[in-house]
């Protein structure tokens, strides 16, 4: 049995652009920012599976990770109602029982003074006159948490971890007869020779995804073929030399380089 490249990609398309419109519109006080067919991996299996469609939102990605934060704060027995700087004194007993600290009286000029209070007082003066340390430490360690969220490698570019993940594009029997057809093809031709093929199908069918949705959404759509093996490769492949730039900028610039 062979494989009907035109006829393949024609139905990933057909059935990508009916499911992803149907979110979008389905959302329109949501701002969606990427799409992305997943799931079909490059590494040699028994057989070869249609695509899975994602897309993603900037609301509903903030809403996920609100989500999970919310979550990581239960499992760790955090009281998630009390603010985030809010912390039990373990020795709050103790600093509530303590005697007031004894008064220094100077006789000669019969004036009262806290000796611990002045001790205190010049302690204070001190640190006023140098950074924080501990204030300069969380704006570096927000700025790198900031990268770590925007990155390729975050969950905001992880289809797999996106609110609509796992969109199945073709029903059976058709995905079936598909995933045979090119099965079959890989065991005659070999597998690499045939998920190369695959994917070059695939990356046609982002970039026509791109031009097709960008009129439904307020933003430039980034659309592409993710895969852990090849992700910088693919995103070259899939996005505009604009987009690299604003969302991958390192990657935008290797490819400015060439």
């Amino acid at each position: 049995m062979g494989v009907d490249w035109t006829a393949l990609e024609e139905a990933i398309r057909v059935a990508a652009l009916r499911h992803a419109a149907e979110v979008i519109s389905g959302h329109p006080d949501q701002v969606f920012y990427a799409i992305a067919l997943h799931g079909v991996s490059t590494e040699e299996s028994d057989s070869i599976a249609m695509p899975l469609l994602a897309l993603n939102s900037v609301q509903a990605l903030a809403r996920d990770r609100a989500t999970d934060s919310r979550e990581q704060l239960v499992e760790r027995g955090e009281d998630v109602d009390e603010p985030d700087d809010y912390e039990d004194r373990p020795d709050a007993d103790d600093l509530n029982s303590l005697e007031p600290e004894p008064l220094v009286i100077d006789e000669d000029s019969l004036v009262i003074s806290d000796a611990e209070h002045d001790d205190e007082s010049e302690d204070d003066d001190e640190s006023d006159d140098g950074e924080d340390l501990d204030a300069v430490l969380a704006s570096i360690e927000a700025d790198l948490d900031e990268d770590d969220a925007e990155s390729f490698y975050s969950d905001k570019w992880e289809p797999s971890d996106w609110h609509w993940s796992s969109i199945d594009l073709c029903e059976e029997p058709a995905a079936g007869i598909w995933s045979e057809a090119l099965t079959d093809l890989a065991s005659r031709d070999g597998w690499e020779s045939t998920i190369k093929r695959y994917y070059g199908c695939l990356v046609s069918v982002a970039h026509s995804l791109r031009n097709e949705l960008n009129t439904k959404t307020s933003v430039d759509l980034v659309s592409y073929v993710a895969d852990e093996d090849h992700a910088e490769k693919l995103l070259r492949l899939c996005l505009t030399d604009q987009q690299l730039a604003q969302h991958f900028p390192q990657l935008g610039d290797l490819v400015q380089g060439h």
